[in-house]
């Protein structure tokens, strides 16, 4: 299992939550303090796949024993609402749920290709346009454009992750699409959005093909993609965006959460799926 921590400080009143991201098949699991003497942000995170729901409230108890804080000292909980995996979904909003309505915190949905985009700069809080990519399978990438400023006051991760701006929001393009949509997306946004400086975040980019066609469009010397390690939603980037939601009000009752579908179909019948077998064949060259 993976450990990271990072410190973390910003000018805002004092909060604890925990987060929650099994939107992919990494289970990544956070503990944010913000505005204490301890004040950091500790996760765990392990590629877990379909073992995900045996694990998360294990690996929540992991860091709460590890921090010695009670669950009951929370303030919110923070899950990946999407778009992901439609069971991965169900299981990190089922769990906040439940420990929400057994402790009496609120909940607050972060969407995860936000998430992807300000765990790429969270670090030195720069200014940068993120393109945030995840596989959707299908032939199919969900896809959304954001913009991070420089924080108002110059310091502190609460106002940094306030300065998270949604250029375009989260959408499922087809694989084939995919570089003639961002081009559209570029030209819309050409006063701070530039194929070359542009900053790629999430999975889509470690599948081969989607990053020689995007840089047989655009070039070599660009920003260099994730690696396999840095692709999947961590739950303290969830954590420290869930707190700057937290502190704008945006928490809702634990009855009232739900994840963030872009599709409402999840399964293919025998003919598409003949068809998304005969395009691989067709791409592979077979």
């Amino acid at each position: 299992m993976r450990a990271e921590s990072g410190a973390a400080a910003g000018p805002a009143r004092p909060c604890r939550v925990l987060a929650l991201s099994t939107s992919g098949t990494w289970c990544s699991v956070a503990l944010y303090r913000h505005g204490f003497d301890d004040e950091e942000s500790d996760c765990v995170s392990e590629p877990l796949a379909a073992q995900q729901s045996m694990n998360v409230l294990a690996m929540v108890d992991e860091l709460c024993s590890g921090a010695r804080i009670a669950l009951s000292d929370l303030d919110a909980i923070v899950f990946d609402a999407g778009p992901g995996s439609f069971t991965g979904l169900r299981i990190a909003c089922a769990v906040a749920q439940g420990l929400g309505f057994a402790l009496g915190l609120p909940l607050l949905a972060v969407d995860s290709l936000r998430a992807l985009a300000w765990q790429r700069v969270r670090f030195g809080a720069r200014e940068a346009t993120v393109l945030a990519a995840s596989d959707a399978r299908r032939d199919e990438i969900y896809a959304a454009l954001y913009r991070i400023g420089t924080p108002l006051d110059g310091s502190g991760t609460v106002a940094a992750a306030a300065r998270l701006e949604t250029l375009e929001a989260p959408r499922v393009v087809a694989r084939e699409r995919f570089v003639d949509e961002i081009d559209e997306w570029l030209r819309d946004h050409r006063s701070v959005a530039d194929a070359r400086t542009l900053v790629r975040a999430g999975d889509a980019w470690v599948h081969a093909p989607t990053t020689l066609v995007w840089e047989a469009r655009y070039g070599a010397g660009l920003s260099p993609a994730p690696v396999a390690d840095d692709a999947y939603v961590r739950a303290d980037a969830l954590a420290e965006l869930g707190c700057a939601d937290w502190h704008a009000g945006q928490a809702v009752a634990a009855s009232q959460a739900a994840p963030r579908y872009l599709r409402d179909k999840v399964a293919l019948d025998r003919d598409e799926q003949r068809a998304a077998r005969a395009r691989s064949r067709a791409n592979r060259g077979d």
